[in-house]
């Protein structure tokens, strides 16, 4: 939605820039004015595919009526339950029904404007399946002699049309003349004058330029400036071919004269349309008279080297435009900013397993006369922990609670990610297990009498990122972009454990001389990420005062730093949540990277709007 917006403001810039120097081009050849609004519809084209891959160019704009405060970095350690979330108020669906009803609208604009384009293309094959060579020895000579003159190589067919209202051209590879019946009957000169302009047309291929001028135009059905570049074009293209006949010599009034007897000749006939250019076209007719009797109108030709410098120039103003994000001025508000940088967990000294007897405190039960206490062996735990990437964990806490008993025991994972508990009563244990930047991880286990339960590598997934911002509203006010200056938090998070592998009969894990010899590769370095681009959140308009609410948003930092999978756990209004989901969706961030490898990251981001 983001990027469609951006080209349709791109392209109406670029055409309204074309069209002003069309404008202050007036007395200029209309050659070169033809060229511009070419060069500026070929623009419009290539704007999707500069808007997806040159750099962009972040512009701050003045500040709004709202203010936006944000949270600082905080490295929370503790445990997270998520609340259970209502999926039907997620906002990912109106969203994505607002995006599809305004794909499916463009669809049908497209299809209408194509349809009537394939139509008059249709219409002007079957016409020209109708028609005949010309027969008349002039026309025939007189089309060889003008075609060796205009330095064409190609064959022109000239063809006779049963239709009186019909003169045009068309055809790129084989091109095609088309006059009404009863131009046989016109004099050397008529000919000549109707030859050399519908020549010029296929020399400078202007058929061709205005399909795709009306391809470009279907595309962009919905802006107004596309259709006037569109029209326009069309215009300069005849009065381009205009200024070829009148630098044969001919006069301009002579010209005149000619211009006006062949458009008599159609128009009496009536007028059919065709997606190609016609010589005696009745509605710029009068405009093309006037400039060809404007003795200060230049009917100069263009050379290679004014093409070039046009198209350079027009495609040096797009590219730019293209580039240019405009984005929200700091507030003058101070701006939080962490000493926490990356986060290092390697310890630098080695140290050895220790492990951990448990003495549990008696309870106070009433002995029982009848039964009898069975004999309870000792059981333990052992394993090793490490990140997503298969390295080990050092210095990590972990703590095993019995959920019957008061029995509690704590450890630190060593050099190598191992751990062990030792000399425990059996019963069932609840073992978490912590690590500042990864998420908590927490899992249930049983321990039976004299069972040595080994639980190979636990995996702790990197943590989530929080962010807080508060946006503070003028009443009643307009949508005005808000100032953003955040950093973001990690937030140590619940994650689903993976399951233990452990059976009855499964030796403690003690790492052999061979293996604490072996290299080990240690991980747990996070980078943390760091946003590149900004985006606050609008203020919805006729906010009233004391009016606002909290929009709870959950997301996926990429592996690239661009936020995806954007969905709500706490809704407010659809105004207030899509003026939310559009800010987050264009945040964008350096990757966040675990032992160097960019890694998918969540992010929780909190809206407060608030109304003063």
């Amino acid at each position: 939605m983001i990027t469609a917006v951006a080209v349709i403001i791109d392209a109406s810039v670029v055409t309204a820039v074309a069209l002003l120097v069309c404008r202050a081009l007036r007395r200029r050849p209309a050659a070169l004015r033809h060229l511009v609004l070419a060069a500026a519809l070929a623009a419009v084209a290539a704007i999707p595919i500069l808007e997806t891959t040159i750099p962009h160019w972040d512009v701050p704009m003045l500040t709004g009526a709202s203010a936006v405060t944000t949270s600082g970095l905080i490295l929370n350690s503790d445990l997270v339950v998520a609340s259970a979330v209502d999926a039907s108020q997620t906002l990912d669906g109106p969203e994505h029904a607002w995006s599809l009803t305004l794909l499916v609208v463009w669809s049908l604009g497209f299809i209408a404007v194509m349809a009537g384009l394939v139509v008059g293309l249709v219409r002007l094959m079957v016409t020209t399946w109708r028609c005949q060579p010309v027969q008349s020895n002039t026309w025939r000579e007189r089309a060889a002699l003008l075609s060796r003159e205009h330095g064409l190589t190609r064959s022109v067919v000239v063809l006779e049309c049963p239709d009186r209202s019909l003169l045009l051209t068309w055809g790129l590879f084989r091109p095609r003349i088309i006059v009404p019946a009863g131009a046989r009957s016109w004099t050397t000169g008529r000919i000549d004058v109707v030859l050399a302009h519908e020549l010029a047309h296929i020399v400078r291929r202007d058929w061709v330029v205005q399909i795709a001028a009306e391809i470009v135009r279907a595309v962009h059905w919905f802006n107004p400036l596309v259709w006037m570049t569109s029209r326009r074009l069309r215009d300069e293209s005849e009065q381009s071919c205009d200024d070829a006949v009148l630098r044969r010599g001919l006069t301009a009034v002579d010209y005149a004269s000619h211009l006006l007897a062949v458009a008599r000749h159609v128009a009496a006939h009536g007028r059919r349309w065709a997606s190609a250019p016609a010589v005696a076209d009745p509605s710029t007719l009068e405009r093309r008279i006037s400039a060809m009797l404007n003795a200060s109108r230049n009917h100069a030709t263009l050379t290679r080297a004014n093409r070039a410098v046009t198209v350079l120039a027009m495609f040096a103003l797009t590219i730019p435009v293209a580039a240019v994000t405009l984005t929200e001025r700091p507030a003058p508000t101070p701006i939080v900013m962490s000493d926490l940088h990356d986060i290092a967990l390697a310890p630098t000294v080695a140290a050895p397993a220790i492990p951990v007897t448990v003495v549990p405190r008696p309870r106070r039960e009433r002995p029982s006369a009848t039964a009898v206490a069975a004999p309870q062996e000792p059981a333990s735990v052992s394993g090793t922990v490490r990140d997503v990437s298969g390295a080990v964990l050092p210095g990590v806490q972990l703590t095993l609670t019995s959920t019957v008993s008061d029995v509690r025991a704590s450890t630190v994972t060593d050099a190598i990610g191992a751990f062990a508990f030792r000399n425990l009563p059996p019963s069932s244990y609840a073992l978490v297990a912590q690590l500042p930047g990864f998420s908590t991880l927490k899992t249930e286990l049983m321990l039976a009498s004299g069972q040595s339960l080994q639980t190979g590598s636990v995996t702790l997934q990197v943590g989530s990122l929080t962010e807080s911002v508060t946006v503070t509203c003028a009443a009643a006010a307009a949508t005005v972009p808000a100032s953003l200056s955040s950093v973001l938090a990690f937030d140590r998070r619940a994650a689903a454990p993976r399951l233990f592998g452990a059976s009855r009969e499964s030796p403690m894990l003690v790492p052999s001389l061979a293996a604490q010899l072996a290299p080990v590769r240690v991980g747990g370095q996070i980078q943390v990420p760091r946003r590149i681009k900004d985006a606050a959140p609008n203020c919805p308009a006729g906010l009233s005062a004391g009016g606002g609410g909290v929009v709870i948003l959950e997301s996926t930092i990429g592996d690239d730093g661009l936020v995806k999978d954007i969905k709500t756990l706490r809704s407010v209004a659809l105004a207030f949540d899509q003026s939310a989901i559009e800010a987050v969706r264009q945040w964008q961030f350096t990757p966040t990277r675990l032992n160097g490898v960019p890694v998918p990251v969540t992010m929780t981001v909190t809206v407060t709007f608030t109304a003063r």
